[in-house]
């Protein structure tokens, strides 16, 4: 690997970013597109599917909050396995694999390593931002008086307790969905690190072969 290459990752990973920047990169993980579309409906369907049966039913609150419950439960176990995974990663990369993912060019200039990175701290902070939601609605509906409405009539309370359902839950189940792209890039990322090894372990028997010769 050439010097310039090394610059060019440093340049990468010394690139003072906000937590801005970091945020609006993470949602561009689960934004729809045509790559992704699967991505979007199918949680879409169970948000609106799981959004009408509550918002329809008699006493919606109430049974919102068991539901939150469970979700904030479920997304800091999935947070923490996947901050585990990201701090594993980063620790048992050997040196030439690095070298190998720096020197890979993903998109517009960007190396392997860099997106990589990237997509592992994108979803980290995905699950932050669900994770304060999730806590946020949770400690609203613990102090809050179900007796209250937001509007006079039932309907307009019906439809709009819907509208924010499914918004909630849309985002919610996107980034449970985006845990199988998780799984992929993190099995395809160990599988290639054990395929340099056992090439550098091949390398180093063919030296020792030729050397006894």
């Amino acid at each position: 690997m050439k010097a310039s290459d090394y610059f060019t990752s440093i340049k990468e990973f010394s690139k003072s970013t906000s937590a801005k920047a970091l945020i609006i990169a993470a949602f561009k993980e689960v934004a729809p597109t045509k790559k992704n579309c699967l991505g979007f409906i199918i949680p879409f369907v169970f948000a609106i599917i799981l959004s009408i049966k509550l918002s329809f039913c008699y006493n919606t609150l109430t049974h919102l909050q068991p539901i939150i419950e469970i979700i904030l439960n479920v997304t800091l176990a999935v947070f923490g396995c996947v901050f585990a995974v990201y701090s594993i990663l980063l620790a048992f990369l050997s040196d030439d694999y690095i070298k190998k993912l720096a020197k890979i060019d993903y998109d517009e200039g960007t190396s392997y390593l860099k997106q990589s990175t990237m997509y592992y701290e994108s979803i980290l902070f995905l699950y932050f931002i669900g994770i304060g939601i999730t806590g946020l609605i949770l400690i609203f509906l613990k102090t809050m008086d179900y007796e209250k409405v937001l509007f006079s009539h039932m309907i307009l309370n019906n439809i709009a307790s819907c509208i924010l359902l499914l918004l909630y839950f849309w985002f919610i189940f996107r980034i449970f969905y985006e845990i199988k792209s998780t799984i992929y890039n993190t099995i395809v990322l160990f599988r290639a690190s054990i395929a340099y090894k056992l090439l550098a372990f091949s390398k180093d028997e063919d030296k020792g072969e030729g050397n006894d010769k």
